[in-house]
């Protein structure tokens, strides 16, 4: 029984739905200056979205493996056209797989397949936020969801340290995956 230190992933970033009102900014905030709190944050935005690009190469890189261990074309052929969830789906069965076949049982691989879907939760918020739309607090349009009280904005309140709390746990994630390599899948 291999383990992993794992940090519990408490909320990094809080949510709220408003209601959409009669114009798609209605219930968003004030926005006059959206661009200067957005400014402050743009450099641990491209940071996430480096960070989270090479979490998703290293997913690639083991699938690619899994399907060929001569050539990573086949792999690169299969995995170029898919989304992320896609990807970490086929990764957990194989990976499961291979565990159950090398007679190996991770009590941590659970809350690692949790950690690399929340990177991808998180990655989305970043990269989709509506960031012209973020009100005096720091809560940016995320998201439009048809809820309880009908057409509502998901806004989330993004700050200097929530950013750097995503970043860490794309760290943490791509961290676990090396040990998972070298450990069990060498």
């Amino acid at each position: 029984m291999g383990r992993i230190p794992i940090i519990s992933g408490a909320s990094l970033m809080r949510s709220k739905r408003i209601t959409v009102g009669q114009y798609f900014i209605e219930g968003l905030g004030d926005t006059d200056d959206a661009y200067n709190y957005v400014q402050d944050l743009l450099i641990k935005i491209g940071e996430i979205v480096i960070w989270f690009n090479m979490l998703e190469a290293d997913i690639d890189s083991i699938l690619c493996q899994y399907i060929s261990d001569r050539s990573d074309q086949k792999g690169l052929m299969i995995v170029s056209n898919m989304i992320y969830a896609t990807k970490i789906d086929l990764f957990e069965k194989f990976t499961l797989e291979f565990l159950r076949y090398t007679d190996h049982s991770l009590d941590w691989f659970p809350q690692l397949m949790s950690n690399l879907r929340e990177c991808g939760a998180l990655r989305n918020k970043v990269v989709h936020a509506n960031w012209m739309y973020t009100n005096n607090d720091g809560y940016t349009q995320v998201k439009i969801r048809f809820g309880e009280r009908g057409l509502e904005h998901e806004v989330t309140q993004f700050t200097k340290e929530s950013m750097r709390k995503i970043v860490a746990k794309i760290e943490e994630a791509r961290s676990q995956l090396d040990y998972l390599i070298t450990e069990y899948l060498s």
